[in-house]
């Protein structure tokens, strides 16, 4: 029963501990805020990003999430 409780525990958080990184860009054009995300990946040592939402109004906004090596 000592043993349970901690890998209960360990079972259950362990997914609210994996995030995937994001990274998020605003511009006047949308080759503009993708050309931001893709050096925003670059800097962070991804490789290439999942575009996860996109706006846009008066400016673009792009939310991306970056896929690792």
């Amino acid at each position: 029963m000592k043993t349970l409780i901690p890998l209960l525990l360990v079972y259950f958080l362990h997914p609210f501990s994996v995030y995937a990184q994001t990274v998020t860009a605003t511009g006047d054009t949308l080759d503009n805020a993708e050309s931001k995300i893709r050096q925003l990946v670059q800097k962070e040592g991804g490789h290439s990003c999942k575009i996860i939402e996109a706006r846009m109004g008066n400016k673009v906004h792009i939310t991306a999430e970056i896929v690792p090596e």
